[in-house]
C-alpha cells in the first residue's frame, strides 16, 4: 500500500480518503479505534466532521508501515472540507428463507430473520459493496456552500466479504460492459443530493470523484443522471477519476449516442497509470476517442498491478504544487503513451479468449494474484506465464526508453532554459528536475542490481567449485574408508570459503545507497513541485527541502 506523497489535489485526496486504512479516514467503520472516537461521536451527533488537507499527516497503517504525507497547497477553501453524516444510515436485518414441506407435496420457502444486520443508507449499502461520502466546503449545507463532492470508494481487497465489489461489479463490467449495480445506487445518491442542493444550497455544484471501481460507478451514475434529468445533470461540476477503465462501450449499451457521450465527457477527467491493468482496460482506441479527457500519468515507479508497490495505488501519482498530476505527452515521455497502448491491447487480447461463464470470478483473482490469478481466468500455466512475461516486458521496454529519453533530453532542457523566460522557464526547470530525479533512480536501481548480481554469481561459482570437489572425492571413495571421506570434506563447505558477514554488509550498503538516491530523487521532485517558490527563494528554498 502506498499513499499520496502530498495533498495537492483535492479530488485525489477525497478519492483516497474513501478507503479504509488511509491517512485521512472517511469510512465510519474505520473510526472504531479509541483514537478516532471523538470523530465518530461527532458523526453520531449528526454534525459534520472537519478535515484539513493543508496539514502534514503521519499515519501508521494496519501492517505497521508508516507514511508521511505533505500538506497540500493552493487547495480550494484552503484544503478544508466537511464530511457530512449520512442520516439515513441504519442497521438492516439480514433475512433468509428455509424450506417447509407442503401438505400436498413439494416445499415452500418461509422467510426468517437471521438476527444479523448490515449497514444500509443512501450512501452505503454494505450488502451491495457500495460506499460513498458527501463532502462540502462549509460545516453546514446552506446558501454559503459553493463546492460539494460525492466521493465513491473503489474495490476493497478481494475477499469473501467484498465479493459484490469484485463479482457483481468489477468482473461484470470487465466482461460484459453492463450498467453495474453500484452505479444504480450512486445514481440515486446523486439525484437525492442534487435535490438537497436545490433546496439548501442553490449556488453550489456537486463534483464527483473516485478510484478504480469508483470510476466505473461514477461515470455510469453521472451518465444515467444525464439521461433521466438534464437539469439535475447541469448541477454536476467536475468529475475527476483515477486509475479506471474506459466506459464508452457500457455507455453505448446504456443507450447513449456518440454525441451524448462526448457531451457528458466534457465534465470528466481521467488520470490513469500506463502500467496498471485496471487503468488500461478498454483503452485500445486513441485517447481522444475515449470517454472524457484521458491523461496518462508519469508514475513514480515502473511497477505492475501485481507488485507490492502497486501501479494501481495512489502513491504512484506525482502531484505538483498546482494540484496537477505529472502526465506524459507526445513531447514529454511519449514512451509511456506507447506502453499504455500496448498494455491495453494485451488485456483486450486476453479477455477476448475467455468465456464469460467461467471467468466472472476469475478476473478478480487475476488482478490480485499474478500468475496464479491468471490461471484462475481459465488460462493454462503456459498461457499465464506468457501473458505475465509480456506484461513485464512492456514495463521493462518503457523503462529502457525512459532512460534513453532522459539521456537525450536533459541536455536539451538545459539549452532551452537559457533562452526561456517567465512561466516557460519555470515549467522547463520543473520538467528538467523531474527527468534528473527519474534518471537518478534508474541509475541507482541498475547499479544495485549489478552489484547484487555480481555477489550472487561469485557465491554460485564458489558453491560450484565445492560441489565439483565433493563429486571428485566421491569418485575415489572406493579407496577410502567412510570416516576418511567425511573427515576430508567436513570443512570443505560454503561457510569456510564464503564470508557471509561481508555479503550481508555489501547488500546492506547497496540497499542504503539506493534509499539515499531515492531520497535525493524525492528531494528533486519536491523542488520541481514547488519550483515557483524555490525560484523566488533561490538556494535557501532548496536547502529547506533537503
Amino acid at each position: 500500500m502506498s499513499d499520496l506523497s502530498n495533498f495537492n489535489n483535492i479530488y485525489a485526496n477525497l478519492a483516497e480518503s474513501a478507503y479504509n486504512d488511509r491517512p485521512n479516514l472517511f469510512p465510519y467503520k474505520s473510526l472504531y479505534k479509541p483514537l478516532y472516537k471523538p470523530q465518530r461521536n461527532i458523526l453520531d451527533s449528526g454534525e459534520s466532521l472537519k478535515f484539513d488537507f493543508s496539514q502534514d499527516t503521519t499515519f501508521k497503517h494496519s501492517d505497521g508501515v508508516e507514511s508521511f504525507v505533505k500538506g497540500g497547497k493552493n487547495l480550494p477553501n484552503k484544503g478544508v472540507v466537511y464530511l457530512q453524516p449520512d442520516k439515513t444510515l441504519h442497521a438492516e436485518p439480514i433475512k433468509s428463507t428455509y424450506s417447509v414441506p407442503k401438505v400436498n407435496g413439494g416445499y415452500e420457502q418461509v422467510p426468517y430473520d437471521t438476527l444479523k444486520t448490515y449497514q444500509k443508507g443512501l450512501l452505503t449499502d454494505e450488502k451491495a459493496g457500495f460506499n460513498a461520502y458527501f463532502v462540502t466546503d462549509t460545516a453546514k449545507l446552506d446558501e454559503t456552500t459553493r463546492q460539494t463532492y460525492l466521493t465513491i470508494r473503489g474495490s476493497d481487497g478481494a475477499s469473501i466479504s467484498s465479493l459484490n465489489d469484485w463479482v457483481s461489479n468489477d468482473a461484470n463490467f470487465a466482461l460484459t460492459n453492463t450498467y453495474i449495480p453500484q452505479a444504480k445506487l450512486a445514481n440515486l445518491a446523486l439525484k437525492e443530493k442534487i435535490k438537497e442542493l436545490n433546496t439548501k444550497a442553490s449556488d453550489a455544484v456537486l463534483n464527483v470523484t473516485g478510484h478504480s471501481l469508483g470510476t466505473m460507478v461514477s461515470a455510469q451514475a453521472v451518465t444515467k443522471l444525464y439521461q433521466d434529468d438534464m437539469k439535475a445533470f447541469d448541477k454536476i461540476g467536475k468529475v475527476v477519476l483515477f486509475d479506471g477503465p474506459d466506459v464508452t462501450k457500457s455507455l453505448k449499451k446504456m443507450g447513449l449516442s456518440d454525441k451524448e457521450i462526448q457531451r457528458i465527457g466534457e465534465k470528466v477527467t481521467y488520470y490513469v497509470n500506463p502500467f496498471d491493468i485496471v487503468s488500461m482496460l478498454n483503452r485500445t482506441e486513441p485517447l481522444e476517442k475515449q470517454f472524457g479527457k484521458v491523461n496518462i500519468i508519469v508514475p513514480l515507479h515502473f511497477n505492475s498491478t501485481f507488485d507490492g508497490q502497486s501501479s494501481h495505488d495512489f502513491g504512484e501519482f506525482q502531484l505538483d504544487a498546482h494540484g496537477n498530476p505529472l502526465v506524459a505527452s507526445k513531447s514529454f515521455h511519449p514512451e509511456l503513451l506507447e506502453a499504455g497502448e500496448k498494455l491495453a491491447k494485451l488485456i483486450d487480447k486476453t479477455i477476448s479468449t475467455l468465456s464469460v461463464s467461467v471467468s466472472i470470478t476469475g478476473l478478480a483473482g487475476a488482478i490480485a494474484g499474478g500468475i496464479t490469478g491468471l490461471i484462475a481466468l481459465g488460462l493454462t500455466a503456459v498461457q499465464a506465464k506468457e501473458l505475465y512475461d509480456s506484461y513485464q516486458n512492456i514495463i521493462q521496454v518503457a523503462k529502457k526508453k525512459s532512460k534513453a529519453w532522459n539521456t537525450a533530453h536533459i541536455p536539451d532542457y538545459q539549452n532551452r532554459i537559457r533562452s526561456a523566460t517567465g512561466a516557460q522557464k519555470i515549467e522547463l526547470r520543473a520538467e528538467l528536475l523531474q527527468s534528473v530525479a527519474q534518471d537518478a533512480v534508474f541509475q541507482s536501481e541498475d547499479m544495485v542490481i549489478e552489484i547484487k548480481t555480481m555477489v550472487d554469481e561469485a557465491k554460485e561459482k564458489v558453491q560450484q567449485t565445492i560441489n565439483e570437489t565433493h563429486r571428485a572425492v566421491g569418485n575415489i571413495v572406493q579407496y577410502l574408508d567412510y570416516w576418511e571421506v567425511n573427515n576430508l570434506l567436513s570443512e570443505f563447505n560454503l561457510s569456510q570459503f564464503w564470508d557471509t558477514g561481508n555479503e550481508e554488509e555489501i547488500r546492506s550498503k547497496t540497499d542504503h545507497y539506493q534509499k539515499e538516491m531515492e531520497h535525493f530523487a524525492t528531494t528533486l521532485m519536491k523542488v520541481s513541485q514547488n519550483i515557483q517558490e524555490v525560484d523566488a527563494q533561490g538556494a535557501v528554498g532548496f536547502s529547506k527541502l533537503m
